[in-house]
């Protein structure tokens, strides 16, 4: 009987982390690194894709240099990234 219950609590934390990635509750939450696309600074080049990249808790920033994207400012918990061609998200 003990072996069912601990099955039972398994399966239903297994399906809530599957869950909460599959709806993104660790990027909302703030834990996990997320980016989005974004305009061009004022008085920069608008050619490329830019991109602002928040902190997670547990991931830090991520490193969008192996895009062959380029660090332009780092703020507090985001960073400024340029691509000289459009990626896919890579958070």
């Amino acid at each position: 009987m003990v072996l069912v219950k601990i099955a039972i609590v398994a399966a239903a934390i297994a399906g809530l982390l599957g869950l909460a990635q599959n709806q993104a509750w660790f990027q909302r939450a703030g834990l996990l690194s997320e980016c989005e696309v974004v305009q061009a600074p004022y008085g920069e080049r608008s050619g490329g894709q830019w991109w602002l990249c928040h902190a997670g808790v547990l991931s830090g920033l991520p490193n969008l240099a192996r895009d062959h994207c380029e660090s332009r400012s780092i703020n507090g918990q985001n960073e400024l990234w340029r691509c000289p061609v459009a990626i896919a998200n890579p958070a």
